[in-house]
């Protein structure tokens, strides 16, 4: 059963910061946040980074309590069967239980908190026990999540799109690595590609993990940088996103990178990740709750190639987004607050 999107539902997805309490409409609004709680206490003697542990060890806490007792234990019982499983069917009806158990909670009168406390109690659980069928089984496996949950075929975004997405893209992402982007199955980089058309406000998740559509750049049968330029009237944080993966991937992207700043509006967000582009990658670069690190051996880092540094600061410079910048600014001066 799929669940139509509504108001109701957006208004159950609030962002709340764990560390101020403040809540946002949107994750890209909790992210940019200027959050009193990363400002430390002067001379008072209070860490902040403990207290902000604990602030966030204590809500997590909280949403697994309630995510227990609103599930039901035959999901809960599944979840641990599907541990080390790597069985086909198993899988398929952990996925399907999720969205049960996901529409069940948002059916009840409690303001979204029970579905709220399901989705992250069980995301990435989810996500990482089917991922374990995935790698067994290779595309022919996720090729069947993906007409499942084909939201192009059902009109609407499901409960459970984010962790398809999730599972195409790291999917995606290992065999760019072992085979080259050639090996991608052109249905999975439509499928990501599709998601941000549909309604992403409500499934923000979704959204989210369609960013790693910018992974299969130079793709031999999709014009990635295309789809990629074309959400810019509709989604400039989309596509800065999607094209900040794709110059992490391949700096020849640079090209969509500059063309980015030249044709967005808002250029705040577009210009903010370049800001954190350098040294180790972000989480959010990869899909959520994936440890790369546990299943490659390579180094993830990142440094601007020379002319890749050079197109951005012309580019920059030409359309006059150095003019509150120092004199000598480098890409770190790009965290600041544009308008």
């Amino acid at each position: 059963m799929l669940y139509a999107a509504s108001d109701t539902m957006a208004r159950y997805m609030p962002h709340e910061c764990d560390d101020c309490e403040e809540t946002f409409e949107t994750l890209s609004a909790l992210r940019l946040h200027d959050c009193p709680g990363e400002k430390p206490a002067e001379d008072s003697g209070f860490d902040v980074d403990d207290w902000m542990t604990d602030r966030g060890e204590k809500r997590r806490r909280e949403r697994e309590s309630l995510a227990a007792e609103v599930t039901d234990e035959a999901f809960v019982d599944l979840l641990e069967t599907a541990r080390d499983s790597t069985d086909q069917n198993t899988a398929v009806r952990l996925l399907a239980d999720y969205e049960g158990e996901l529409n069940d909670a948002l059916d009840a009168n409690d303001n979204g908190d029970g579905y709220r406390a399901v989705f992250w109690t069980y995301y990435e659980p989810v996500v990482e026990r089917i991922d374990n069928v995935c790698r067994r089984e290779g595309w022919p496996f996720v090729t069947e999540l993906m007409d499942a949950y084909d939201h192009r075929a059902d009109g609407e975004i499901a409960e459970v799109t984010a962790v398809v997405a999730n599972l195409v893209a790291r999917s995606l992402i290992r065999t760019r690595f072992a085979d080259g982007v050639d090996a991608v199955p052109a249905t999975a980089v439509n499928f990501l590609a599709s998601i941000q058309a549909y309604d992403t406000e409500t499934f923000e998740i979704a959204d989210e993990e369609s960013h790693h559509l910018g992974w299969a750049i130079g793709h031999p049968e999709i014009d990635v940088e295309g789809r990629i330029l074309d959400t810019v009237p509709n989604n400039e944080t989309w596509a800065a996103a999607a094209a900040k993966r794709a110059l992490y991937v391949d700096q020849t992207a640079v090209s969509l990178y500059c063309e980015l700043i030249e044709t967005a509006e808002e250029i705040g967000f577009v210009l903010d990740t370049l800001a954190h582009f350098e040294g180790e990658p972000g989480s959010l670069l990869f899909p959520r709750g994936w440890d790369i690190d546990a299943e490659f051996d390579r180094d993830f880092s990142r440094s601007f190639e020379p002319e890749t540094k050079r197109r951005l600061r012309e580019t920059i410079s030409d359309n006059g987004y150095d003019s509150r910048l120092p004199d000598d600014w480098d890409f770190d001066d790009l965290e600041l607050r544009w308008g």
